[in-house]
């Protein structure tokens, strides 16, 4: 079997990955996870799987030459007006 037909275990998925079993399952009933097989009542992930669900959720950095600053004020105005969650004088 090569290695990226190897067959995980929900309990192994959150061993290796820290995908809960409550998450795995979730997802699983969403239709919006890793995919999965199902053989009888047992369900098993392939690795080649899990890493392209992986793959498919990565976000790729902004270099900081192509960031846009962020205001010097705060958006909220009342926080630049000194004005905390208990009013002005808090």
């Amino acid at each position: 079997m090569m290695e990226d037909e190897t067959l995980f275990t929900e309990r192994q998925v959150f061993k290796l990955y820290g995908f809960t079993t409550a998450w795995q399952r979730r997802v699983r009933r969403e239709r919006r996870g890793p995919r999965f097989l199902k053989i009888g009542k047992l369900v098993r992930y392939r690795k080649a799987d899990i890493d392209a669900f992986l793959a498919a959720h990565a976000i790729e950095p902004v270099p900081a030459s192509e960031r846009r600053s962020l205001p010097t004020k705060a958006l909220n105005p009342n926080i630049a007006a000194g004005f905390g969650r208990r009013g002005k004088d808090a």
